[in-house]
């Protein structure tokens, strides 16, 4: 398990260095795209680090913290790895699959309604509220 800042760098350095960098936003619905993708295929959580449904869908205030500095701008950064070796072909697999979809596309989807942030921020009465890993598993990871 790692800490979300760790994944998010990894996530913000895989983006560069394909010439792809994210905006905070982007990185932040990739971010909760790969956790219910690990998720999926491993059956342990990527992280512990509380997740919360804001505006724009679910996010991760200590990563948005990290990297509101860039604003709508998009991140050009490379960082040291600090993720196992064997998780990164994973989670660069998941980072793939959605590198290349719009923002807004990303946003829509994780505001589709009885899914995790829907449920959680009920038209803006649960904004900032967290989103309940088990609530993300039971609506996002079943098959």
């Amino acid at each position: 398990m790692y800490l979300a800042i760790a994944v998010a760098k990894h996530i913000v350095t895989y983006c560069t260095n394909k010439n792809k960098p994210v905006s905070n936003l982007k990185l932040q619905k990739i971010l909760y795209y790969v956790w219910i993708d690990y998720y999926k295929k491993t059956g342990d959580m990527l992280f512990l680090d509380e997740m919360q449904a804001w505006q724009f869908g679910p996010v991760v205030p200590n990563v948005y913290y990290e990297f509101c500095q860039y604003a709508g701008l998009e991140i050009c950064r490379e960082y040291q790895e600090e993720c196992d070796i064997a998780d990164i072909s994973l989670i660069d697999s998941v980072i793939d699959k959605y590198i290349d979809v719009p923002t807004s596309t990303l946003i829509d989807w994780s505001h589709r309604p009885n899914k995790p942030w829907d449920k959680v921020y009920k038209s803006g009465r649960g904004f900032r509220q967290k989103i309940p890993y088990d609530m993300i598993i039971d609506l996002e990871c079943s098959c």
